[in-house]
């Protein structure tokens, strides 16, 4: 989006309204997510077709109802520029929303068609408010999962019988293919697409997925987070081998089927006990669940509502010594609360919340809610120590000033006073605070990671 603030505002005027709407529309960069009766003002389609000549992902749901209209959209969109889908069922969709670049969101009773009189009267409400945005970006989310592909030909075919036109259809024409009938389309974008087949599960084997989602995918961290974000809550039905399986007192049932240097970790339901009961380390199994967070450096894959379908070989392959260790990368997730460590530096950061943003304060605080409450491990130099009643505070200095304050608790107080004013420590701890004009990054539950070596005066890393 451009620079453009919008916070929260309303408008009546026909004109303002749609001067608002053709805005919001030439000031997209990703993508457009629009859910009405239909669109047939020329000004609206004009904007959304160079739009997608700029590069940005149009996508829209639409009425039966006006399927059978002379210049509805889909058969306006001969080309096929757009995605389009209708809602198939009983009652009629009376949505009338938009969401551009997943950021800004507009409703309210203004029609996006053209002749709707000069007397009538409408409302829309712009807001960039994020809770609004995510919800109505799922609801729309669902109603392009549910609804089904109607192309520019196919909506001639109906034109031409609603005029009373003797029209032979054939089978093929009224309803979808088998093929496309089984498969929904879950994700497409950057040249990937992403099936659901017929079976409700997710058409593609873990190797394949984890080409895409992995740590050596080409795409980068937006663009995985873009077509996660539509695959999240999908089944998925994978093969491998189980690496552990156990009951913890927090997280109930876990299981971890490990793939190379990569994982999966599968929050099994109580309800299917009896499919996974017998399951034991080493075992190959057909399991499912539901993707719930993607791979990191630090964590695996995670499914919840697990289940485990088909167990090849009961009697697991003997193991040797050194396979009976503690994997790092699975029991402290599986036996505690999750912490959900970020890649990002202290550059990557500050370059986006430091005072060298190009990003308005509005924007700041809608990209701080990806990172508020997640862990981060920073190098940095001792500045400072202040003793309180929770703990401790030490200052670090990341970039020749203070930037960072971490609060340690009384657990970890002692741990870190070994080390000296001017040390350069390997640190972590959870994102509660963000940098200002005179605030730098507040971090709690802080932990020292650099080891401190008895009888020298410094900690090594």
């Amino acid at each position: 989006m451009q620079k453009k603030v919008y916070s929260s505002d309303a408008y009546f005027a026909s004109w303002e309204i749609k001067k608002q709407i053709l805005n919001a529309i030439e000031g997209c960069r990703d993508s457009i997510d629009i859910a009405v009766s239909d669109i047939t003002s020329y000004d609206f389609l004009h904007a959304l077709v160079k739009a997608h000549e700029r590069g940005v992902k149009v996508r829209l749901v639409i009425s039966t109802k006006h399927l059978i209209e002379k210049g509805s959209l889909p058969g306006t969109d001969k080309d096929e520029k757009f995605a389009i889908k209708t809602v198939y069922q009983k009652g009629r969709m009376h949505h009338n929303f938009a969401i551009f670049d997943s950021q800004l969101l507009t409703l309210g009773s203004y029609p996006w068609r053209k002749n709707m009189g000069n007397y009538n009267r409408y409302d829309m409400i712009f807001t960039e408010e994020t809770k609004l945005v995510v919800k109505y970006q799922r609801e729309f989310d669902q109603l392009f999962q549910e609804g089904r592909t109607t192309s520019g030909k196919e909506n001639l075919v109906i034109e031409e019988k609603s005029q009373g036109k003797s029209v032979c259809l054939s089978k093929s024409e009224i309803a979808p293919k088998e093929s496309d009938a089984g498969n929904q389309i879950v994700a497409s974008n950057y040249g990937i697409i992403i099936k659901e087949i017929s079976r409700g599960f997710i058409d593609m084997s873990f190797e394949d997925f984890d080409k895409i989602f992995g740590i050596a995918s080409e795409l980068s961290d937006e663009q995985k987070e873009s077509l996660w974000s539509q695959c999240m809550g999908k089944r998925v039905k994978w093969n491998g081998r189980v690496a552990y399986i156990g009951w913890g007192f927090i997280t109930s049932w876990m299981m971890s089927i490990k793939y190379g240097d990569t994982s999966v970790e599968v929050k099994l339901s109580s309800a299917h006990k009896d499919h996974f009961s017998l399951v034991k380390f080493g075992n190959t199994v057909t399991y499912t669940g539901k993707l719930d967070s993607r791979v990191t450096k630090v964590f695996p894959y995670k499914l919840e509502d697990g289940d485990v379908l088909e167990v090849e070989n009961t009697l697991p392959p003997p193991v040797d010594r050194s396979k009976l260790v503690e994997d790092p990368y699975v029991m402290p997730v599986s036996q505690g609360p999750k912490k959900v460590f970020l890649i990002e530096s202290f550059e990557d950061l500050d370059n986006i919340f430091g005072n060298g943003s190009g990003m308005t304060e509005t924007q700041k605080e809608i990209a701080w809610e990806r990172y508020k409450g997640k862990y981060v491990s920073w190098m940095g130099k001792i500045m400072y120590k202040n003793m309180v009643a929770t703990g401790l505070c030490m200052g670090m200095m990341q970039k020749e000033k203070r930037d960072v304050e971490v609060k340690f608790g009384l657990a970890k107080k002692d741990k870190a006073l070994k080390f000296q004013d001017g040390e350069t420590i390997l640190y972590s701890g959870k994102l509660v605070g963000r940098c200002g004009d005179k605030t730098p990054f507040i971090l709690e539950d802080g932990d020292i990671i650099s080891i401190k070596e008895s009888g020298l005066g410094s900690g090594g890393l």
